[in-house]
């Protein structure tokens, strides 16, 4: 056992401690949420976002598949390491050392977690951010916000294409996407005051599904520091996933917020499939509360949608038949029990509080 404390392991106490100080470093900032925005958000995250975003972020390839290349290397290491030892009959010192591996790499990968994206969780709520207050919903203003969003949606489909037999499709999505949300997003954070030094990427991952099968449309990676959208996704999803993931790359970790946030800056848009994508997943979340609160009522909103909603929604359904879910109670289990331990209390019900922060920026404006 005495190679297991030996000067040689010391790298890989450095990680353990880094990792365990920077989670004990969040248990503190959870109660210091001003600093956090004034020193961490608005100059260490600030300083990290600009040197990535105007270097590696210009690579043709998303870092996603780099990162992870260098996560198997790292792991493979370990694992060898550990083989090596047992095969030569040091079974102790072989699990020993394996143990002490896979812990120096968990807290290395809690450490850049925290330091690169993670204590943004930390940060003061956008009810504080932008002086909004509270809000409940009930049923009767839900009703009235499905009709009046209904209406605009329709409108906001008319704009597209009169076409109500054929579905909005990827002919109808702009080639430079990525570039018209993020003058948007820019535009509407800057508004408010809030630094945006980087330029954050959303790129479209391959294989088509792979994030699709465990229920989710996109995911940002602090890691390689840059959102991501499902290649499988239908076209009509495109714009307002990217504008959601790359919130998050500006410093957002509640999911409600990024909802909010990356509907206003699609709406700031002159695209109008852009505005069509965003009036359309706000459309979702409302029906989404209105089915748990009356189901026959849903049911009669959604015969009386006009033909070409009709239309994209089955295009949509056929889209995501191509990617069923692999054991979606395990992965909606593991990514509440995640948001609710970094202080997001709602867990996954946090997406729908879009609504909540809708009725009051509508307020306070």
């Amino acid at each position: 056992m005495s190679s297991f404390f030996s000067s040689k392991h010391r790298y890989k106490y450095l990680w353990i401690t880094l990792g365990v100080a920077s989670l004990l470093v969040n248990r503190i900032l959870t109660t210091a949420p001003d600093w956090v925005d004034r020193y961490y958000f608005r100059g260490v995250f600030q300083g990290f976002r600009w040197v990535y975003d105007h270097t590696l972020g210009y690579l043709p390839i998303p870092m996603v598949y780099i990162t992870l290349i260098v996560f198997i290397v790292c792991a493979a290491k370990v694992f060898t390491k550990m083989i090596d030892q047992t095969k030569a009959g040091r079974w102790l010192v072989g699990i020993s050392e394996g143990l002490l591996g896979l812990l120096a790499f968990a807290g290395g990968a809690i450490f850049f977690f925290y330091v690169l994206w993670g204590y943004n969780y930390n940060r003061p709520d956008i009810y504080k951010d932008l002086k909004m207050r509270q809000q409940t919903i009930d049923s009767v203003y839900l009703i009235n916000e499905i009709d009046r969003v209904t209406e605009e949606l329709v409108v906001a489909r008319s704009a597209v294409s009169l076409d109500s037999s054929k579905a909005i499709n990827e002919q109808d999505i702009p080639d430079n996407l990525e570039t018209l949300i993020r003058n948007d997003l820019e535009d509407l954070l800057e508004s408010w005051g809030v630094p945006t030094y980087g330029r954050v990427r959303v790129r479209k991952l391959a294989p088509k599904g792979i994030l699709l099968r465990f229920s989710t449309a996109g995911v940002y990676v602090p890691y390689a520091l840059e959102g991501h959208i499902d290649g499988g996704l239908h076209p009509i999803q495109w714009p307002f996933t990217m504008a959601h993931e790359m919130t998050h790359g500006y410093g957002y970790g509640d999911e409600g917020t990024c909802n909010f946030i990356g509907y206003l800056a699609c709406m700031r848009s002159e695209n109008e499939v852009i505005r069509y994508s965003a009036i359309r997943a706000y459309w979702r979340y409302l029906m989404s509360d209105l089915k748990k609160l009356d189901k026959d009522l849903y049911r009669k909103h959604m015969i009386n949608l006009p033909r070409a909603i009709k239309t994209d929604i089955g295009a949509i359904i056929k889209y995501m038949d191509r990617y069923p879910d692999i054991m979606p109670a395990v992965r909606d289990k593991v990514y509440d029990s995640y948001l609710k331990s970094h202080g997001v209390k709602a867990g996954l019900a946090n997406y729908s509080h879009m609504i909540k922060y809708m009725k009051a920026y509508r307020e306070r404006e």
